[in-house]
């Protein structure tokens, strides 16, 4: 048996919907705000008003706006990349440079910016979108950065979860906070290289056998 999709296990109950109704309540709630309705503006109604749908109909997948809005922003992220044979620095930019195709010129981006307006007010809805959106490519990053430990390549000692934050930060920065876009690779291999010249077992250019 397959495993439930992030978007199925967002729905009321185990027996899937209508998918034409699903795609048309999380193109309205996307729509509503990214026309710029904050999240105390968003309402159930006003969702099914745009979908075209009846207000219960709404209510069968989703219980509040919370959900919906988690949903709504999970359909648009994507699949972790694969990384089979790549090399620890090549998995890196790989997983980092992601972060500027899902968050660069995407309803994501513009979405992701008004969510950070409801942290102060609604930390929980941050949490929650870091469960349900974020998870995957944290978890897709820390196990990377652990087999560098265990090969010996990261040093002993290295914390994966702050490791996760510094090499995202970054790039979240430039594209969410500064608004600046990213033109290239070439910024995430920037980050990674600075990362990696400080995290290595043995900085590059040295001889691990040297006392």
């Amino acid at each position: 048996m397959s495993t439930p999709s992030r978007l199925d296990r967002a729905h009321r109950g185990g027996r899937r919907r209508d998918p034409a109704a699903d795609r048309a309540i999380l193109d309205g709630t996307l729509a509503l705000l990214g026309e710029g309705h904050s999240f105390a503006e968003l309402s159930m109604d006003l969702v099914a008003q745009r979908a075209g749908v009846a207000r219960a109909t709404v209510y069968r997948r989703w219980r509040n706006k919370e959900e919906l809005v988690l949903a709504a922003l999970g359909s648009l992220d994507l699949p972790v990349p694969p990384l089979d044979g790549l090399t620890l620095r090549e998995k890196l930019v790989t997983l980092v440079d992601q972060l500027r195709h899902r968050g660069q010129d995407t309803p994501l981006h513009r979405l992701i910016g008004s969510l950070l307006g409801e942290a102060v007010r609604r930390p929980h809805l941050v949490a929650r979108f870091e469960e349900t959106v974020v998870a995957a490519r944290r978890e897709a990053l820390t196990e990377v950065l652990r087999e560098g430990i265990t090969s010996g390549e990261l040093r002993t000692g290295l914390d994966p979860d702050d490791a996760v934050e510094l090499l995202v930060g970054p790039m979240a920065s430039r594209l969410i906070l500064r608004q600046r876009p990213v033109d290239s690779v070439a910024f995430a291999e920037t980050i990674v290289d600075t990362f990696l010249n400080g995290t290595r077992a043995h900085p590059a250019g040295t001889d691990p056998g040297t006392p």
